[in-house]
C-alpha cells in the first residue's frame, strides 16, 4: 500500500489513477499523476483510453479492452495496492460496467479480508473542457451503469452538467439551495457523498457545495448535512485538468490519512494554487502548476455550513485575547491540581470537569477555580460550562467543536471572556479561525487515553502543517499524548504552547511536574 522514498525519508502511499491518456499531458492520467507525486503519493496508472489531443481538443480515442483493464488492476492489486483510488474518464458501456462489478465483488472481498476501508473517488468525466464527448458513442454507458458504479465509490465529484445527467434532470438551477436539493437526492440515492465540483459563482465567489452522506473520523454535527467550500473566483485561461487535479489530489489527501473533509480543504487550496501559477503550453487553455502542499491560508476555502447560524454573522466576534503566553498549559479536572500548578508559577490553566453529575458541586469547583485565577491573577479557563464561566466571571471558556456549534458565542464575547476552540484536523481549524478565537488548540497529536476520541491521532507532520498555515495568525497550543519523552519533537513543529493532561495531573506530585516540563520547554530551542 506504500512505496518508500528515500531521499525525503518518508513513506509514499500508492495512489491508483483509473483515467484516460491525455497525449497533451494536461488532463487525465499525467495530471493525475503529476498532482499525485506533487503532493507525496506514488502513483500508479490504470489506463481506459489512449486519446489524441492538445491544448485546443480532442482530435481521437481508443477505448482499452476490458481483459486489459481486468490485467492492469488484478496485477497491481497483487504487487501494488493502493490506499486510495481515484477514478476518471470511463471509455464506454463495458468498462463501467466491468470495474463496478470489480469494485462490489473482487476489490470488496479485499478489503474484508484485511478489514481495511479504502477510499474511492470518482470523477465521472462525459465531456472534455472543451466540449468534446470522451465516451464512445457507439457504445455510450447508460445512466443504470453510472448509478450502480456510484454506489460503489465514497465521495462523487460530479460538476453541474453531469449532476444533472445522473438525475434526469433536464433543468436549469438558478438558486444555491435548489443544487442543496439535488445534491441531497443524489446522495440520498447512491448512499455515498457526493461533491459538486465547478464552483458556481456567487459574487466573485466560487463555491463547492458537498452533500456529507457519512464519513469517518468526523464530528456527528456534520454528518448528513449541506457543507460549502467557498473561495474567491481565480479567472484564468490556464484550467486544463482542474477536475482530474482536483480529484486526485482529494484521493491522494485521503491516502496520507486526513479524513474527507480535510482531503476537500487541502485540494481546493493545491487547486487554487496551481490556478494562480497557471501557464500556457499551446495555442489553448494552459496547465495548471504543481507547487507542492500549500501552506498559504488565503489558498483555502472559506467554510460554510448552513445549518450553522454563527457562521453566518458579518460582525467578527471580539473575544478577550491572551495576555500572557500560555507555554506549558495544564488542563485538569481537579481543583487540587489546579491550585498547586498556580502555586508553582503556572499562569494559564484549564478545569475540564466531565464527570460530575451534581450540579451544585459542579457550580461550586467552577466558582473556586475562578476565584483561584484571580487570587493568582491566572487565565483560568472553564472547559465547556460556558453558562457557568459567564456566570462566575473566568477568564475564558474552552468549547469543542460539538460545543462550539451550540455555545451561544455572542454572549461569551459580550461578557469580555477569552475563547479557546479545539480543532481535529484542517476543516475544524478552518471553521474555527473563522471565529476568531483567542486561541486554537490543535489535537490530538498522540494517541490518549484519557478519552474516546473520534478523530485520528494527528502526529508530528500533520502539526508542523498546520503550524505553516496558522503561525503569526493566532497563538496555537498542540495537545494529546504529550509528555517530557516527545516535548522536544514538539517543539520542533513550530508550535507555540502545549496543553498537558496526563503527564501533569498524574504525576505524583503535579506542582514538580509543571515546572520540570516548562523548564524543558523554555530550554528547547
Amino acid at each position: 500500500m506504500a512505496t518508500f522514498d528515500a531521499k525525503s525519508q518518508a513513506v509514499r502511499p500508492i495512489v491508483w489513477s483509473i483515467a484516460a491518456s491525455d497525449s497533451g499531458g494536461g488532463a487525465g492520467i499525467q495530471a493525475d499523476s503529476l498532482t499525485i507525486n506533487d503532493l507525496g503519493g506514488h502513483a500508479c496508472n490504470i489506463v481506459t483510453a489512449i486519446t489524441a489531443q492538445n491544448s485546443l481538443g480532442v482530435k481521437d480515442m481508443v477505448a482499452t479492452s476490458v481483459a486489459i483493464l481486468a490485467q492492469q488492476v488484478n496485477c497491481l492489486l497483487e504487487d501494488m495496492p493502493p490506499k486510495a483510488i481515484k477514478i476518471g474518464v470511463l471509455a464506454n458501456a463495458q468498462q463501467v460496467r466491468w470495474l463496478s462489478q470489480w469494485l462490489s465483488e473482487t476489490f470488496a472481498n479485499y478489503q474484508q479480508q484485511l478489514q481495511v476501508s479504502i477510499p474511492i473517488i470518482w470523477d465521472p468525466v462525459m465531456l472534455a473542457t472543451t466540449g468534446q464527448s470522451l465516451t464512445d458513442k457507439s457504445a455510450p454507458p447508460l445512466l443504470a451503469d453510472y448509478l450502480h458504479l456510484a454506489k460503489q465509490v465514497s465521495l462523487l465529484t460530479p460538476n453541474a452538467q453531469e449532476l444533472r445527467y445522473l438525475l434526469n434532470a433536464d433543468v436549469a438551477v438558478e438558486h444555491t439551495e435548489q443544487w442543496w436539493l439535488w445534491l441531497e437526492i443524489l446522495a440520498h440515492s447512491i448512499r455515498s457523498n457526493v461533491l459538486l465540483t465547478g464552483g458556481g459563482m456567487q459574487q466573485g465567489y466560487a463555491v463547492d457545495w458537498m452533500m456529507v452522506h457519512d464519513i469517518a473520523y468526523s464530528s456527528e454535527q456534520h454528518q448528513h448535512q449541506i457543507v460549502g467550500f467557498k473561495s474567491a473566483a481565480i479567472n484564468t485561461p490556464h484550467q486544463h485538468g482542474t477536475g482530474c487535479t482536483f480529484s486526485s489530489a482529494i484521493a491522494t489527501v485521503l491516502a496520507l490519512d486526513y479524513p474527507m473533509l480535510d482531503a476537500v480543504c487541502v485540494a481546493k487550496a493545491y487547486v487554487n494554487q496551481g490556478l494562480l501559477a497557471g501557464y500556457k503550453v499551446g495555442q489553448g487553455a494552459g496547465v495548471l502548476a504543481r507547487n507542492g502542499w500549500p501552506h498559504t491560508l488565503s489558498l483555502f476555502p472559506t467554510i460554510t455550513l448552513p445549518h450553522v447560524a454563527l457562521l453566518h454573522t458579518h460582525q467578527p466576534l471580539d473575544f478577550a485575547p491572551v495576555t500572557t503566553p500560555l507555554n506549558i498549559y495544564p488542563v485538569t479536572q481537579s481543583l487540587g491540581v489546579l491550585k498547586q500548578v498556580l502555586e508553582a508559577g503556572a499562569r494559564t490553566v484549564q478545569l475540564r470537569v466531565k464527570s460530575t453529575t451534581n450540579q451544585w458541586e459542579l457550580e461550586q469547583q467552577i466558582k473556586e477555580a475562578v476565584a483561584l485565577g484571580t487570587q493568582f491573577q491566572a487565565q483560568v479557563f472553564i472547559n465547556d460550562h460556558w453558562q457557568l464561566a459567564v456566570k462566575y466571571g473566568a477568564f475564558g471558556v474552552h468549547l469543542g467543536q460539538e460545543d462550539l456549534l451550540q455555545a451561544d458565542l455572542t454572549c461569551i464575547a459580550n461578557a469580555g471572556l477569552a475563547l479557546g476552540l479545539s480543532s481535529h484536523g484542517y476543516f475544524e481549524l478552518l471553521i474555527a479561525q473563522q471565529l476568531h478565537p483567542s486561541y486554537l488548540a490543535l489535537g490530538h497529536i498522540f494517541a490518549t487515553p484519557t478519552k474516546t476520541m473520534p478523530s485520528q491521532a494527528q502526529g508530528l507532520i500533520k502539526l508542523k502543517r498546520y503550524c505553516q498555515l496558522l503561525s503569526g495568525k493566532l497563538p496555537l497550543v498542540a495537545i494529546g499524548g504529550i509528555n517530557a519523552d516527545n516535548l522536544a519533537q514538539v517543539k520542533r513543529t513550530g508550535i507555540g504552547d502545549v496543553a498537558i493532561v496526563r503527564a501533569i495531573e498524574q504525576a505524583s506530585c503535579p506542582a514538580s511536574s509543571w515546572q520540570y516540563l516548562q523548564q524543558q520547554w523554555e530550554m528547547q530551542a
